[in-house]
């Protein structure tokens, strides 16, 4: 009696090893670029949005005016300071048909820890003397801390402060830590105050 079943070679079976294998690696290529790719993207994305937050506060600085009842405030974490704003007009006023408006006000960045985020309020000149400021925008977030220290005239160089409340500084030095790769990283960066040390 003759055997009429049939079955696979090893030839056969080495082939179609071999093309698995081979699939398998190209699948495995894939899947491991991709996540590289994710992964710097994250990064670009993180730091990406750390400059754009450090030019928003440097544009703010830039616009900072020397008022009475508005004082320049600021410790490691949180700064306050009176710029021109752009803000609700008064409605009684002669600019009332413009609706939004530059106008004197006040602007505060502040960094909340538990969320890891920086938000940024602003408050009209009377809003800012009854420190009454708008609902918190958030302007960066993946934030691990932020240090902020504020340079002053002084009569041989700068003066470097963690804190202020007296006086608009020269510039401010803004170090923001972030996690990047399992490592806490830096950007950095000194932003100067066009109208700081007239005081």
């Amino acid at each position: 009696m003759k055997n009429t079943r049939r079955s696979f070679t090893l030839t056969e079976v080495l082939l179609v090893s071999a093309m698995f294998a081979v699939i398998s690696l190209a699948v495995f290529n894939a899947f491991s670029n991709g996540f590289k790719l994710w992964a710097r993207g994250q990064h670009v994305m993180a730091e990406g949005g750390m400059s754009i937050f450090i030019e928003r506060i440097a544009e703010d600085l830039r616009a900072v005016v020397t008022i009475s009842g508005i004082p320049f405030k600021g410790d490691s974490a949180q700064v306050s300071f009176p710029a021109i704003i752009l803000g609700p007009t008064d409605s009684f006023g002669a600019r009332s048909k413009e609706g939004t408006g530059s106008q004197i006000g006040a602007i505060r960045y502040s960094f909340d820890s538990s969320e890891n985020k920086i938000y940024r309020e602003q408050a009209t000149y009377g809003q800012a003397l009854k420190g009454q400021w708008s609902l918190p925008v958030e302007v960066a977030s993946l934030i691990e801390g932020i240090s902020l220290r504020y340079y002053f005239k002084a009569d041989r160089g700068l003066d470097v402060k963690s804190q202020t409340d007296q006086g608009i500084p020269v510039g401010i030095m803004v170090d923001l830590q972030f996690m990047l790769d399992g490592q806490i990283r830096h950007m950095r960066r000194f932003l100067l105050i066009p109208v700081g040390g007239a005081l």
